[in-house]
């Protein structure tokens, strides 16, 4: 397992959001394209572990708590490809007020938390 990246996984219900900073969700991107069959990256609240194989994306809990993808490399690249984009969305525009930049792959939702504003007093 490699070094644990800062970002978190929010489970409600069926649903699960993978969120972070966008320098680590842009790392979390890169290590994923360009790990082998079988990938596990630690991340603050448990691990995401990539299993490379065939058809859709599949996303799953498990005991951990452990976010598990799995899919063909096709079907993986949108998961990929919604780290990468969220990153750069809230880079772009850091002070944007409302959502927080985000895609949703399956059941996943991928979000790109902003640095928090500077207060001033």
């Amino acid at each position: 397992m490699d070094d644990q990246l800062p970002c978190r996984l929010r489970v409600a219900g069926d649903v699960f959001d993978l969120a972070g900073p966008p320098a680590a969700l842009r790392e979390l991107a890169g290590r994923l394209r360009a790990a082998g069959d079988l990938f596990e990256q630690r991340i603050r609240n448990g691990a995401l572990v990539q299993r490379r194989g065939g058809g859709a994306v599949r996303v799953e809990l498990r005991g951990g708590p452990s976010l598990h993808v799995s899919g063909g490399d096709d079907a993986l690249a949108a998961l990929w490809a919604a780290l990468e984009v969220v990153a750069d969305e809230a880079e772009a525009d850091p002070d944007a007020d409302g959502p927080q930049p985000h895609r949703h792959v399956e059941a996943l939702t991928v979000t790109a938390e902003r640095p928090a504003a500077d207060l001033v007093i």
